[in-house]
């Protein structure tokens, strides 16, 4: 007897590979998707370990600010300050003296002093060797604390000054002391943080209360507990003389400050491209994309060095736009330049040894 041999029609194989060519489609989907939000999910998760160290740092700071700015029975110069200023390039510098919480336990400024006649400083420039010599200083309990952009217009550096006793000619409170080095790194300063876009504070405190019979105030973006060292105008309500820079009985210092920080996308992420040439005045952005933008609360964008606030999202268009926000100055851009947007974070911290003004002026 013959047998049959069996096998499949030319529609069942045709078939057989669409249910295949299907599945093989739906995972190389399924793991895309799954690719993408693994990623989204570690940029998150990688930002917000990021800012939280960052401001982990700042508000112990502030928290551990010191504020008894008597200088004494010698009534000499007031050397504890709390300044928020700006930089040459009009960005936030905060600088402030805080206790050291960590003398006796950091193994330079436990045996800093032990020594008489030593004359250097504990600032970030050769301490261990000076330790080893003994010719620190003793740090008295103080020190003065300063953060502040690099020195390069559009730095994206976070750098964190220090340097133990306070006061002095290499006080950190004078500008020269945070100048570029030779190497072109600040003075006197380590690196904390990159990929930094924007670092600012607001003040309430003193003058400035958070609540005036019932209405929110808004908060200062400067700072000068002397009420000296910055000129203020009248709408900002802080008064202020040129007069009183070491008379310290009116010196005042903030109850609350909150840190605004800015951070770089992850390098992974595309970013969005300007598709033309614009100019200081343009208020209208034609963008490639506008795909990694909310479209909820409020959007800031940067070009260069320069931060622009966004009135709204039409197309690929940002519009109405407000040039030259946050500090910076309105400028012209090339086509194809970056417009990178970044993650902000935001974090309260309360002072516990703030201080009102308690003697006349």
């Amino acid at each position: 007897m013959n047998s049959r041999e069996s096998g499949l029609t030319l529609i069942e194989i045709l078939v057989a590979l669409g249910v295949f060519m299907l599945l093989g489609s739906s995972l190389v989907m399924f793991l895309r998707d799954g690719m993408s939000t693994w990623q989204i999910g570690e940029s998150r998760r990688e930002a917000y370990e990021r800012a939280g160290a960052i401001m982990d740092l700042i508000g112990d700071d502030l928290r551990s600010a010191f504020t008894q700015s008597d200088p004494g029975p010698s009534d000499g110069l007031v050397d504890v300050l709390l300044l928020c200023d700006r930089d040459s390039f009009n960005r936030p510098r905060l600088r402030l003296v805080r206790t050291l919480s960590d003398e006796t336990r950091n193994p330079v400024t436990r045996i800093a002093g032990a020594y008489t006649g030593g004359l250097a400083e504990v600032d970030y420039r050769n301490d261990s060797r000076e330790a080893q010599l003994g010719i620190l200083r003793a740090p008295g309990g103080l020190a003065e604390v300063a953060y502040q952009m690099g020195p390069e217009n559009g730095s994206e550096v976070l750098w964190r000054g220090f340097k133990t006793p306070i006061g002095g000619e290499s006080s950190l409170f004078e500008e020269i002391n945070l100048a570029p080095d030779v190497d072109g790194t600040p003075m006197r300063c380590r690196p904390i943080a990159d990929g930094v876009l924007f670092l600012g504070f607001s003040f309430w405190g003193g003058d400035r209360r958070r609540w005036v019979d019932g209405i929110s105030q808004p908060p200062l973006d400067r700072w000068d507990s002397t009420r000296a060292i910055l000129a203020f105008d009248d709408s900002e309500d802080f008064e202020w003389s040129a007069a009183s820079r070491d008379v310290h009985e009116d010196d005042v210092f903030p109850d609350t400050v909150e840190i605004q920080l800015v951070l770089n996308p992850a390098r992974s992420r595309a970013l969005a491209r300007i598709v033309t040439d614009i100019g200081e005045s343009d208020e209208d952005l034609p963008l490639d994309s506008v795909a990694e933008y909310s479209r909820d609360g409020e959007l800031f964008v940067r070009l260069d060095s320069e931060w622009i606030q966004v009135g709204s999202i039409s197309g690929n268009r940002l519009v109405d736009c407000i040039r030259g926000v946050r500090g910076t100055k309105a400028q012209e851009h090339l086509k194809g330049t970056r417009v990178v947007s970044g993650t902000e974070f935001r974090r309260t911290i309360r002072v516990p040894g703030y201080r009102d003004a308690r003697g006349p002026r």
